[in-house]
């Protein structure tokens, strides 16, 4: 079973989000966790963007003080550019072997911009 750090649901004019993230190993299968979170959540399965998401493997050299990441990837579901962002968060925060995931529920009215904060923010949170 995996162990899922949530954040709290952020809410912005009906809009949800929220934040999930996971130490992961490399090789493991990314599609699978994914599925069975949203298998594993009424609530995700409800969601207009269940899963976006960005993670990283890799190894960590502590005498040189660098990460040497062997693997990564991205997906936005369908919320265009979502991917993107948190992969660029795992990148300035030098993280690996982490996969971090945002949901969000469509309340009606478009975000615009502010949609990419709340992604973002989240996503921090769920890190935390």
């Amino acid at each position: 079973m995996i162990n899922w750090n949530e954040s709290e649901v952020l809410i912005d004019r009906k809009s949800k989000f929220q934040g999930r993230a996971t130490i992961i190993k490399p090789g493991q299968d990314i599609n699978q966790l994914l599925e069975d979170l949203v298998a594993n959540d009424k609530s995700l399965q409800k969601a207009s963007h269940k899963t976006m998401h960005a993670w990283r493997t890799g190894t960590e050299d502590v005498k040189l003080g660098k990460i040497n990441p062997t693997n990564q990837g991205m997906s936005d579901c369908g919320e265009s550019g979502a991917g993107v962002r948190i992969m660029t968060l795992l990148e300035r925060s030098h993280l690996i072997n982490v996969l971090v995931v945002v949901t969000r529920w469509y309340g009606g009215t478009a975000l615009g911009p502010a949609r990419f904060r709340h992604i973002t923010t989240v996503a921090v949170e769920s890190l935390r």
